[in-house]
């Protein structure tokens, strides 16, 4: 009796939770937060990276550079043989200038003395353009 008891009660638990009323109160669909876009930089924009010294430095080239162009971040990243993902970061800052060159160091220079570093497969190159047109970016692999 006291076992039909229990079955009864957990039956009733049972409906009363998978019939119970819904609340019918419906979420206000609030639009979710986006991350703004960054619109990238115009084709007549020419961007280059050479090896230079044995592959110890290389050479970024920036020619059309957009009017009223005021910084250039840029970003070098590359696999190495022993140390994994390495990089090169930097601001050009810029005064009306069309044409750019940078020699940029594959490694880490301290007190006079450099240790470079053996770049493995392609060299990412990401620069972000500023001026009064706001930010527009380029993202490209180069082999050097």
């Amino acid at each position: 009796m006291i076992g039909s008891g229990i079955v009864a009660l957990i039956l009733l638990l049972a409906f009363l939770f998978v019939f119970r009323p819904k609340n019918e109160k419906q979420l206000s669909a609030e639009p979710s937060p986006t991350s703004a876009v960054i619109l990238t930089i115009d084709s007549s924009v020419v961007i280059d990276l050479i090896s230079s010294g044995g592959g110890k430095e290389a050479i970024l080239t920036i020619s059309n550079i957009p009017d009223s162009t005021v910084s250039i971040d840029y970003e070098l990243s590359y696999q190495t043989k022993q140390q994994g993902l390495q990089g090169v970061i930097g601001t050009i800052t810029l005064d009306n200038e069309k044409e750019y060159e940078k020699k940029l160091t594959l490694g880490t220079c301290s007190s006079g003395s450099c240790v470079y570093h053996q770049v493995e497969g392609m060299v990412r190159v990401s620069l972000k353009f500023t001026g009064n047109y706001g930010d527009k970016i380029f993202e490209k692999e180069y082999k050097i």
